[in-house]
């Protein structure tokens, strides 16, 4: 009996020894392979497509960062994310005020000049509104000064704003020009002497005690202020101290290359 079960074991193994390696260690037929970061990436894009721009504030941050972690995200094909831009326009469109905040700082993060000309679309839209809303306009202009971007068509629209019939959006649409301090000499140029000639008769008529002038010289004063320092590389006291400077040095090729 012994000698039977001892047999037995030897054809065992002879015949185990006989399968192929391959086949012994073959993976099991239904395992499926892990998904790609594309296909991943592709997924939840579609899984929140239908859902930007009607979230409430937290899903909309949290959406909106997630956007920006897979724009800036190498390894994503560009035809993946390709339509990042425009979800991140949605969520800046929404109603309520802090969602829409999020996707405009989202399109901060994105940067460019198709960002910046999408930003100036929902600040127009805000200041058309029949009580704009401050919080939506201020993080529209602080963004826009971010991005700095040097689009004809940003730039005029951002150089009207100094005319604008608030006060508080001639001050922050100054301070936005403060963002171009790293601007072309040219631009710069430009936008210093906009932001004299829009400032000067205020301050003038402030210092003669025109009460209007005094009101709105306080509240643009902050924005004004960083702007002629940041455009001109120099410190001044005042909007008339700036127009003289820049009088002196306009010409002057070495201070706008």
């Amino acid at each position: 009996m012994r000698q039977f079960f001892l047999s037995f074991a030897v054809l065992v193994l002879v015949q185990f020894a006989l399968v192929p390696v391959s086949l012994a260690h073959a993976a099991p037929q239904d395992e499926v392979p892990e998904p790609t970061k594309d296909e991943v990436t592709a997924d939840y894009l579609a899984s929140v497509k239908k859902a930007v721009g009607k979230q409430e504030e937290g899903p909309a941050k949290a959406t909106a960062q997630k956007l920006v972690e897979i724009w800036k995200d190498a390894e994503i094909a560009e035809s993946v994310k390709k339509g990042v831009p425009a979800m991140m326009v949605k969520i800046a469109s929404s109603k309520t005020d802090m969602a829409a905040i999020a996707g405009i700082e989202g399109l901060r993060d994105l940067g460019g000049n198709s960002s910046a000309k999408a930003i100036f679309k929902v600040l127009d839209k805000t200041l058309k509104a029949k009580e704009p809303s401050v919080q939506v306009y201020s993080a529209c202009l602080k963004s826009v000064g971010v991005i700095a971007s040097e689009d004809g068509k940003v730039i005029k629209a951002l150089t009207k704003l100094l005319k604008n019939k608030l006060y508080d959006v001639i001050g922050k649409s100054a301070q936005a020009m403060a963002g171009y301090k790293a601007a072309s000499g040219k631009l710069r140029k430009e936008l210093l002497e906009e932001v004299i000639k829009s400032s000067e008769g205020t301050y003038n008529a402030a210092q003669a005690n025109d009460q209007n002038s005094k009101r709105k010289w306080n509240i643009i004063q902050n924005g004004i202020m960083k702007a002629l320092k940041a455009l001109s590389g120099q410190t001044f006291k005042n909007p008339r101290e700036a127009r003289s400077w820049y009088n002196d040095n306009k010409k002057n090729r070495n201070l706008w290359k």
